[in-house]
């Protein structure tokens, strides 16, 4: 056997041996879409904004730290009626209130949600990327056999290698369209998020 045979041999084989893993991953993000499909419903259902809220809330808290009543400064933001990262960031940042370094520790808050905001996203940029290029995967490998089976005249082999190129196709359009919508609906949610955060920094001596 010739160089060439050998190297396309082997490309062949590598190709083939693909396959399998590529369409199980690729179920596998299917899964995972959904699973983050089913999480963006929940933080959608439970997504409250009152801008004015928040105005009267960190209004409240600034007078209560100006009379010195830290306790009543805490108490005064966890009441603030947001969403689930929001609440969760006033939470953190009313344990700081009574400390000498509360400026600096909110600036340190403020930067860790950003850090965890943008590892909430990489999840979905993941899936955007990733889902086409296992369906692409998956619709070029059975091509070869495709081929096999239609120059030998093997109709059964030509149907099953078509049949899995347009179904791990369709998966890898499905997971990477949904996951994309998805990004840009979280990153806007996120965006919005990060802005209230700065502006309750701001409004907080």
């Amino acid at each position: 056997m010739d160089i060439p045979s050998m190297i396309m041999g082997a490309m062949f084989v590598i190709s083939e041996s693909l396959l399998y893993p590529a369409i199980i991953l690729l179920l596998l993000l299917v899964i995972w879409t959904l699973l983050t499909f089913g999480r963006f419903i929940s933080e959608y259902s439970g997504r409250v904004r009152d801008i004015e809220g928040l105005r009267n809330g960190c209004m409240e808290t600034r007078e209560h730290l100006r009379n010195g009543h830290s306790e009543k400064a805490a108490s005064a933001l966890t009441q603030m009626k947001t969403n689930y990262l929001l609440t969760k960031f006033l939470q953190e940042i009313s344990k700081t209130l009574d400390h000498e370094t509360c400026r600096v520790e909110l600036e340190k808050i403020l930067d860790d949600y950003e850090i965890t905001i943008s590892k909430e996203l990489e999840g979905l940029k993941i899936l955007t990327r990733t889902a086409p290029m296992l369906g692409l995967m998956g619709t070029l490998i059975p091509l070869g056999p495709a081929l096999l089976g239609l120059s030998s005249g093997d109709i059964q082999m030509l149907a099953t290698s078509l049949v899995i190129a347009f179904s791990t196709t369709v998966l890898g359009l499905f997971v990477g369209g949904i996951a994309y919508a998805l990004l840009l609906i979280r990153r806007r949610w996120y965006i919005q998020d990060l802005s209230d955060m700065e502006f309750i920094t701001r409004m907080i001596p």
